[in-house]
Parts: structure tokens; C-alpha cells; sequence
């Protein structure tokens, strides 16, 4: 499909170039055409007795003749097609000359002068000549003026998908990389420490045994209590961060496994528009990991700020779709602040950045008493792939 589209816009670019010549061309012919038929009309109503110069509209009948034929002859001409600038400079030359011609032939049949001598008839083709090339050139030039726009235009278009992929390339090998290092604290480290305490089990069941003090007892199982403790929170929490959990599955499971987490006097609330749920349906999703985990994480750092410095009691998180983006809002109850006087946290810092890199924006709203909202769009590719 892709190959019909790029051969419509290019004949479409063809079109606007032809355009653009014939109507320049034709339009600053035209001018010179009126112009020079009032003045030749004008300067002969002063001649002397038995002097003239044919009628004004006899004049304009045969300059109009000049004009429709050097915009024909452009129109089937190889000008609007070629890059060579002598090819354009030949066939403007040829064309001018054509119209030109045609211009004296019809003066000569409309009778524009009385008496046709030869110097008068090739003074009239020099000047057909030269109104045809000027007007031709200028033509070019508008042509040629709206080819570098469409290149330019072109080329900035081409430069943004180069950045769009960059970014995407960037953001998939963010979720790879997260994804090694999360299995990796939740597989090999884990395990390590599943042995070392497994050793410790042993070597306490041998002080059990009689070797060593009740002191040295204690001392193992308080080691041994403490790998655990960083191997059920410290190591679990930060593969967590890493990569949240459910992402695998989607969005909406990894936020509902996120609010699962947390406390029994937390009232959480969560709202999912159908169109979002269409979007992350596990059997056939349409979000990328990395819209995903981008959406996750506003969700997240909303959370955090609002338990960590809100001090909230309830906390409402809804997901939307919005033209191209997934609307992701967060808003709680907690003590607020001063958004004007306070400045971003680097958590919500990051975020921004991230979000205007792609296309998309964070603002937090809050007034201290009456708790925050924190609302995020988040750009996404489906809705361009449709």
C-alpha cells in the first residue's frame, strides 16, 4: 500500500509545480498583453492622419492568442517536469518563440495594422519573444520556489520520523534493559540469596547442635532475618521499580496490581474508559511496553508523592482515551501545596522531560487543604498506525 500513496503524493507535488508555473506565467503575461495593447492603442490615437494602428480589441484578441499559447505550450512541455536548468532555459526560449509567431499571425489575420511592413512584424515578434521568455522566467522561478518549499518541507518531515524513531528505539531498549535487570534482582540474586540463607539454616542447626555460644545463635538468625527482610522487600521492591509488576500483561493490570499494594486505611478508586481497555486487551494489544511503562510510571510517582508528602487518605486514578493520547489523571486528598511557590520534584522532573520529548505533557495542580491532581497525555502510536 505504501508504494500507491508515495507515487499519489508525488504526482500531487507535480501538479502544485505545473500549477504554479502555468499560472505565474499566465498571469504576468497577461499583464504585459493589456499593458503593452493600451499603450501601442494610445500612442497611435496621437499619430499623425492616415497612420493606423488597428483596434484596441483586435490587439487584445491576438496578445490573448499569445498567452494561451505559451501556457499550452508549457503544459506539454518538459519545463515543469526537468531538474536541468538549460533544459528549463530551451524550453522557455522554444515556447516564447511559438507564442510569439502565433501573436504576429494573428495580428495579421485580425488586420491590426493596415499595412503589415516586415520590420513591423519583427519588431512585434521580438517583443512577443520577449514578454514570452520574462513572463516564462518568472514562471520558473515561482516553480522553482515551490519545489525547495516541498523539499524543505519533505526534509523536515523525514527529519521528525528519523526522531520519532530514534526515541522509540530508545524507549524499546529502555524496557529491555529494565526487563534484564528486574529478572535479574527477582531470578540469579534472588536465588543467591535463597543459598546464603539456606547455608545460614545449616549453620545455625549445627550451633543448635553445641557448637558455638546462644549469643552466636542469635547472631546468625539476626543475619539470617535480614537477608530475608532484603530479599522479600529491598529486592522485590526495586525489581517492582525496575519493571512493574503485570506490565507484561497491560497497563491496566499493572495499575490495579500497583493500587493493590497499598495500605488497608488507603481508599483507592480506579476508572478505565472502554476505549483504553480495547487499547491494553491483553489478547491483542495495541499499546507498545513502552506506552505502557510511561503510563505506569505517572501513575506511580502521583502515588508516591501523594503518600510521602500529601499524607493521603483516598486516591482516584482514571485512564481515557483523548484524540492520540491516553489521558492518565491522578487525584487525591491529601494536604496539597503551593503549586506556583513550589517547584517540581526531580521524580515529576524526569517525567516532564520525558513526556515533551514525545509529544506529550505532565501538569500538577494543587492547592494546599485541598489535596493535588496530577495529569499526564501520553502519545500514543495506534491511533496513527489505524
Amino acid at each position: 500500500m505504501r508504494m500507491p500513496v508515495a507515487r499519489t503524493a508525488e504526482q500531487s507535488a507535480e501538479r502544485d509545480e505545473l500549477r504554479a508555473l502555468l499560472v505565474t506565467t499566465g498571469g504576468v503575461l497577461s499583464l504585459l498583453a493589456v499593458g503593452a495593447a493600451l499603450l501601442v492603442s494610445t500612442a497611435y490615437a496621437y499619430a499623425p492622419a492616415g497612420i493606423s494602428g488597428g483596434s484596441l480589441g483586435g490587439r487584445l484578441a491576438a496578445n490573448a492568442i499569445c498567452v494561451l499559447v505559451m501556457v499550452a505550450g508549457l503544459r506539454w512541455s518538459r519545463v515543469a517536469t526537468t531538474r536541468s536548468n538549460w533544459e528549463i532555459v530551451f524550453g522557455i526560449a522554444a515556447v516564447s518563440l511559438y507564442a510569439a509567431v502565433a501573436r504576429v499571425l494573428a495580428q495579421a489575420v485580425l488586420h491590426v495594422y493596415v499595412v503589415t511592413a516586415a520590420s513591423t512584424q519583427l519588431v512585434e515578434l521580438s517583443a512577443g519573444l520577449i514578454a514570452g521568455v520574462a513572463s516564462g522566467v518568472a514562471g520558473a522561478a515561482a516553480m522553482e520556489s515551490q519545489r525547495r518549499l516541498r523539499t524543505g518541507v519533505e526534509a523536515g518531515a523525514a527529519a521528525k520520523v528519523r526522531i520519532e524513531l530514534a526515541l522509540r528505539a530508545l524507549e524499546d531498549e529502555e524496557v529491555r534493559v529494565r526487563r534484564e535487570v528486574a529478572e535479574g534482582l527477582h531470578g540469579s540474586l534472588q536465588q543467591r540469596l535463597v543459598l546464603i540463607v539456606a547455608r545460614l539454616d545449616r549453620a545455625i542447626e549445627s550451633f543448635d547442635s553445641g557448637f558455638g555460644t546462644d549469643d552466636d545463635v542469635r547472631a546468625l538468625r539476626d543475619v539470617r532475618a535480614q537477608i530475608e527482610d532484603v530479599r522479600e522487600g529491598d529486592v522485590r521492591e526495586t525489581s517492582r521499580m525496575l519493571y512493574p509488576e503485570s506490565l507484561e500483561i497491560g497497563m491496566v493490570p499493572a495499575v490495579r496490581s500497583l493500587l493493590a499494594r497499598m495500605p488497608p486505611d488507603i481508599a483507592t478508586r480506579m476508572i478505565i474508559s472502554d476505549d483504553v481497555r480495547t487499547l491494553d486487551d491483553p489478547v491483542s494489544p495495541q499499546l507498545t511496553q513502552s506506552e505502557r511503562l510511561l503510563a505506569v510510571r505517572v501513575v506511580e510517582e502521583a502515588v508516591t508523592n501523594a503518600l510521602r508528602h500529601g499524607g493521603a487518605h483516598s486516591l482516584r486514578v482514571s485512564v481515557d482515551l483523548d484524540v492520540d493520547c491516553l489521558a492518565v489523571a491522578v487525584v487525591d486528598d491529601g494536604s496539597g501545596f503551593d503549586s506556583a511557590a513550589a517547584g517540581a520534584g526531580s521524580g515529576t522532573k524526569r517525567l516532564q522531560e520525558r513526556l515533551v520529548l514525545i509529544g506529550g505533557r505532565l501538569n500538577v495542580s494543587s492547592v494546599p487543604g485541598e489535596g493535588t491532581r496530577v495529569e499526564a497525555r501520553v502519545p500514543i502510536a495506534a491511533i496513527y498506525d489505524v
